[in-house]
């Protein structure tokens, strides 16, 4: 399947009977709409056609639009694209009992088993080559590991008596895995630490928008196909426009992911530190170079499109996002008595 990244001005896309047109300086590319998946556009100066928006909706294909950091502010869906109501009825009414907890707790232990597992595949790979660095992630991935414990302890009647404690843990481990990462990473990315909003440094640029850009829509899709509710989440707070079931199941891929796909990509040197920010030249607003903006995106997809093992499974890493979501939905609805996170071993 494909996705069409529209992520540059002067962009047109139209349509052609059954595909979609891409124009853009004189140069045209069509998509059979059957192969493709989803329509992300991150640029503010692209023009997209209502035949081609509805040719999108008539063949389910989502369509995102972003800023160039990656942060989604609409999300076009087609209406038929919604599950049975009873689980956003159990979805709510979970909020306020033991299941909403439990949820909150899998999200979290499924975010801190993937970053010590995370910490420990690099030191595994590091052993030989730099044993110092190695030793290092290893002993930490194992304090993490301490931290998911405490986690597994953790119990509370709803979420609103637990959530503080599940967020202190998460912190703890959060500085621990940052820590970490600081050693396996050039010193010319300036990697201080962790920065959502507002980041102007290399790495926390290219994470920003790889969970934004490619991992929330994924995410998204997948709970609206599980018939949830994409604003009612149980570990990130209620706030207006806050999508925070979508952030709640985003903290079980983070690691996998982008974290791994990024790093891997830095090490390798396929992204050198000079070439990620973009230049003065570029597209005002724009924050990653061209250049490596089509490196992130092609290395993400093919990381969303690998095999690995989860349980007793094997898919594209992909396939797990969904099964997640309608993990999620048996576990409201009563068709499964616990929810497993998914978490990939090292």
């Amino acid at each position: 399947m494909t996705r069409i990244f529209l992520d540059d001005f002067g962009i047109f896309l139209g349509r052609k009977r059954n595909r979609f047109l891409v124009k853009k300086k004189g140069k045209k590319k069509e998509f059979v709409a059957d192969e493709v998946e989803s329509i992300i556009c991150t640029s503010s100066g692209v023009a997209i056609s209502s035949s081609a928006l509805s040719l999108a909706a008539k063949n389910n294909i989502q369509v995102v639009f972003a800023r160039y950091s990656g942060w989604p502010y609409a999300v076009l869906m087609p209406t038929t694209l919604t599950g049975s109501v009873r689980a956003r009825r159990e979805q709510f009414l979970a909020y306020n009992d033991a299941r909403g907890f439990v949820l909150a707790k899998g999200f979290v232990r499924g975010k801190l088993k993937n970053q010590a597992n995370l910490l420990k595949l690099m030191a595994k790979n590091r052993k030989d080559v730099n044993p110092t660095v190695a030793e290092t992630l290893y002993k930490a991935g194992k304090s993490i590991d301490e931290v998911v414990e405490r986690v597994w302890r953790e119990k509370a009647l709803s979420i609103g008596d637990g959530r503080q404690r599940l967020m202190n843990l998460e912190a703890e481990a959060a500085r621990i895995y940052w820590d970490a990462i600081k050693h396996v990473l050039p010193a010319e990315l300036n990697f201080e630490g962790r920065i959502t909003r507002g980041a102007t440094d290399p790495f926390n640029v290219m994470l920003n928008f790889g969970y934004q850009a490619i991992l929330f829509p994924e995410v998204w899709k997948a709970i609206c196909y599980a018939g949830l509710d994409p604003y009612a989440g149980f570990l990130h707070a209620d706030r207006p426009g806050k999508p925070s079931l979508v952030l709640d199941l985003m903290e079980e891929f983070r690691q996998q992911l982008v974290d791994r796909t990024i790093i891997g990509m830095i090490s390798k040197k396929m992204i050198k530190p000079g070439e990620i920010m973009a230049r003065e030249s570029e597209a005002k607003g724009r924050l990653l170079s061209k250049r490596a903006t089509e490196k992130l995106i092609e290395g993400l997809l093919e990381r969303l499109e690998a095999t690995v093992m989860f349980g007793s499974r094997r898919g594209p890493l992909k396939s797990f996002v969904y099964s997640q979501a309608r993990a999620v939905t048996r576990f409201l609805i009563g068709d499964s008595a616990e929810y497993s996170p998914f978490i990939l071993g090292w």
